[in-house]
């Protein structure tokens, strides 16, 4: 199951983003895996995606590519784990999004992240020290 991270979501949304050829590449690789999508991820990227055209598209990627909202009981633990990997991590400026998506990684190791961000193979870490798998190894 991987999950869609905002940037790998708004690439396959917005064809003139630079990521977007390889995000339409990746997508082919994967459009018959599960494919979910938290809630804070997408309330992220329709921030990136202001305009009535591309949530248009971005509503029929998500019917016809049968990604699924991933409902995450959001909770004071979930949130006290998400503060404190955002504090642990603090000098490399993540986001809540990035800090929900190795959180999540950490609950339910079935998962795999998503994303172009270089930090997710780099640097951040599950809650527990071990790398969050990513969905595309490069």
């Amino acid at each position: 199951m991987i999950l869609l991270d905002t940037n790998a979501l708004v690439a396959l949304i917005e064809p003139r983003d630079e990521l977007a050829p390889r995000a339409s590449a990746d997508f082919e690789r994967v459009r018959a895996r599960t494919l979910l999508l938290p809630t804070a991820i997408l309330a992220e990227s329709l921030h990136f995606l202001p305009h009535a055209s591309q949530r248009a598209r971005l509503r029929a990627l998500l019917d016809a590519a049968a990604i699924e909202l991933y409902a995450v009981a959001e909770d004071r633990a979930l949130l006290d784990e998400v503060l404190d990997w955002l504090e642990k991590y603090a000098e490399h400026s993540p986001d809540f999004a990035d800090a929900l998506l190795a959180v999540l990684c950490g609950r339910d190791r079935r998962l795999s992240v998503w994303s172009y961000d270089a930090e997710f193979t780099s640097v951040w870490r599950r809650p527990d020290g071990a790398r969050i798998p990513m969905a595309f190894r490069r």
